[in-house]
């Protein structure tokens, strides 16, 4: 039997060799990140296609075999996909080159008229607010704040840019999708034929799971924008509100990114709103919260469900480390990859320590994988 101290020592050294393997997995995942940032980009846009081709693939036509028909399947759907694409950014391009080029040539009035609310703003600040409250608020470093969002902001750009500047990966979005669309089964057949047998099932669970978290939030995310951008545009339209389809589109895209997205494009509504008439202003900022309430509570929680169910605290924390990495790109993938890891941890960490605690007769703890209170 073994002693106490070589029992020690071998907990101490199995738990240094988890440590050097998880620190070699960080380390090739950093050396390889635009490469898993292009094929997780690739995924998703199969995700997004894959529906349509499995539907083409069930109706069967001219007597095509199995390998055929998908492979004509998955041609017809991205051939649709980039012709929706390239209509829709012919739609749009000639209406928002004209607001854009008129927003433009009116910034000097803009910024004069909200220079001239600033001061209006400060005049009553100094005229009403005690003077004890203004000695305390000057002292207030408001400043450094505005600075520091601005710094943030521009080293997300800079972190975007930085990654699209390899033109070659990101050609590679799409070639990459039409394989993962038109070999899934094989890929996925493959797969599990790396894996040991008695892995298989473990491994089919976590590959359904990863696939349905990616897939839903994909497809929920596009709806979201859709709708988004569309309902902006109809009620700007109507409130009679200049350069309503930059601001629909900003909307539309802007919604990509959880929590952060809708305040970012609501920004630049209320202000445009309120420099037209301050009833208009607080009518939109007014709409901008309700759309916000709207798709947060009720068509996130149909489109997405129970997969994508994450605290905003721990959505915040993401979306920093996905900006701090890769920029935009990592805001909008942060919450999925955030939602897969919750599941890892809950599969290998939490259920483990569970049944063994059921087989020890202690009392089960209620465990869920990681925080679930609000959907994103």
């Amino acid at each position: 039997m073994r002693t106490r101290a070589e029992s020690t020592l071998n907990v101490i050294w199995n738990l240094l060799v988890r440590i050097v393997l998880v620190a070699a997995l960080i380390w090739v995942v950093w050396r390889v990140r635009s490469v898993l940032i292009t094929v997780i980009l690739a995924a998703m846009l199969a995700y997004l296609l894959l529906p349509a081709v499995d539907f083409l693939c069930s109706r069967r036509f001219l007597r095509f075999g199995k390998r055929a028909q998908r492979l004509i399947a998955t041609i017809l759907v991205f051939i649709a996909f980039f012709v929706v694409v390239v209509v829709g950014v012919k739609v749009l391009v000639t209406p928002f080159t004209n607001e854009a080029k008129r927003f433009a040539q009116r910034i000097n009035s803009y910024s004069s008229q909200v220079q001239g609310a600033f001061a209006g703003v400060k005049d009553w600040y100094a005229k009403n607010v005690p003077e004890d409250w203004r000695a305390f608020i000057n002292k207030q470093d408001f400043g450094g704040i505005g600075s520091g969002v601005a710094k943030w902001a521009v080293g997300v750009l800079n972190t975007t840019l930085r990654f699209l500047e390899n033109i070659l990966e990101l050609v590679l979005i799409p070639v990459l999708a039409f394989y993962f669309v038109l070999d899934s089964r094989w890929l996925k057949r493959e797969f599990i034929g790396l894996v040991p047998p008695w892995r298989v099932r473990e491994a089919l669970r976590i590959t359904r799971q990863v696939s349905g978290i990616l897939q839903s939030y994909v497809i929920g995310q596009l709806i979201l924008c859709v709708v988004a951008g569309v309902v902006t545009g109809i009620v700007l339209h109507l409130a009679g509100m200049n350069y309503a389809i930059v601001l629909a589109v900003l909307a539309g895209v802007t919604r990509a990114i959880p929590i952060i997205g809708p305040v970012v494009s609501g920004i630049p509504i209320c202000i445009l709103g309120a420099l037209q008439s301050v009833a208009l202003g607080l009518w939109l900022l007014g709409f901008v919260i309700v759309m916000h309430f709207a798709e947060s509570k009720f068509l996130m929680p149909i489109l997405i469900g129970e997969r994508m169910k994450l605290h905003p605290a721990v959505i915040l924390i993401v979306l920093l480390i996905g900006a701090e990495l890769f920029g935009l790109l990592g805001m909008f993938l942060a919450a999925p990859i955030a939602a897969i890891v919750r599941e890892l941890i809950y599969f290998y960490i939490v259920r483990p320590r569970r049944d063994k605690d059921r087989t020890r007769g202690k009392p089960q703890a209620v465990a869920t994988p990681l925080i679930r209170s609000e959907s994103i």
